[in-house]
């Protein structure tokens, strides 16, 4: 990581901390995997002395004590500091106190859905802070987790891809096939979670148009077949069923989808051995939980997937 990126890693996770719905269990796993990937995000403890050092009295933990050792731990972001800064956390919602207890939120009427599904557009909070923050790597990255929230439906996606390649003029590349970029396959029956992780690689060295709309299209045959990581979750369409009208590329106008079943087996077999992980990071269960949570959890993922080149 550069440094500039360790410190929005380290800034987005101690703002995950004031998010009352991300449950310390996925704010642990979450600094496991990110420390795990970079172990530099994390540095040498620095105990201090009087109000900076850490009270291991729960009596005088509070919400301001809370909010004081989190600008200290910005200072010293060491795994000591974090690992207090939760206990104080799952103290804080034990008791209670509010700004720490977890929202409910109701599950949507099948008429709310289709009113949300008549209206305008409107980007994640996270896929328009990083359009807006402008770097193009961490614009891809955030509409390909887009993919990875079981959320949204096909139309959401669409609406996504539409809405941030008209904000982003040089979000997509022209359609090429090359290594880690093959040939999309036309037969469904080929469809399977290894292809889609295999296409999601290709995404990543030919970020065209045609590879994202023939993942939404591949991701929603999985959801239909209900195979596990796919399965709907809540969906909450933001997007009008004209939205993306004129957007996606008719299946006529793709580039030809040539290969036999062979060539495409041979070529997945490929690519499996030649970077059988590459697609895990995006896929992996707490990458997904952080990103169902949203908020600064979602933007930190977003930039430990973005350093997995």
């Amino acid at each position: 990581m550069t440094t500039d990126m360790l410190a929005e890693a380290r800034k987005s996770y101690l703002l995950s901390i004031k998010d009352p719905n991300a449950s310390t269990v996925l704010l642990n796993d979450l600094l496991d995997r990110a420390v795990k990937q970079s172990p530099e995000l994390l540095v040498a403890f620095e105990p201090g002395v009087g109000k900076n050092a850490l009270d291991p009295d729960p009596v005088s933990w509070s919400a301001d004590y809370l909010t004081r050792q989190m600008w200290l731990t910005q200072q010293n972001f060491a795994r000591e500091r974090i690992e207090h800064l939760l206990a104080v956390r799952e103290h804080l919602r034990k008791t209670g106190v509010k700004g720490f207890v977890p929202t409910q939120t109701p599950p949507e009427t099948q008429a709310e859905s289709d009113v949300n599904v008549q209206s305008n557009y409107e980007p994640s909070s996270n896929l328009r802070k990083f359009v807006q923050e402008g770097e193009l790597l961490t614009i891809r990255t955030a509409l390909r987790m887009e993919l990875d929230d079981n959320r949204l439906t096909s139309t959401d996606l669409r609406a996504a891809l539409a809405w941030a390649a008209k904000q982003v003029p040089a979000l997509l590349e022209a359609y090429s096939e090359k290594s880690f970029a093959r040939a999309m396959e036309s037969d469904q029956k080929l469809w399977t979670s290894e292809y889609y992780e295999l296409q999601v690689v290709y995404l990543k060295t030919n970020y065209a148009q045609e590879r994202f709309l023939h993942l939404i299209e591949v991701r929603d045959l999985l959801r239909h077949q209900g195979v596990e990581g796919f399965a709907p979750v809540q969906p909450k369409p933001r997007a009008s069923a004209s939205a993306n009208a004129g957007q996606a590329a008719p299946a006529s106008h793709r580039p030809q989808q040539q290969n036999s079943r062979s060539q495409q087996s041979h070529q997945a077999h490929q690519g499996h051995q030649s970077q059988p992980r590459a697609a895990d990071n995006d896929r992996n269960p707490v990458f997904k939980a952080a990103l169902l949570v949203g908020g600064a959890l979602a933007a930190l993922v977003v930039f430990l997937v973005a350093l997995v080149k």
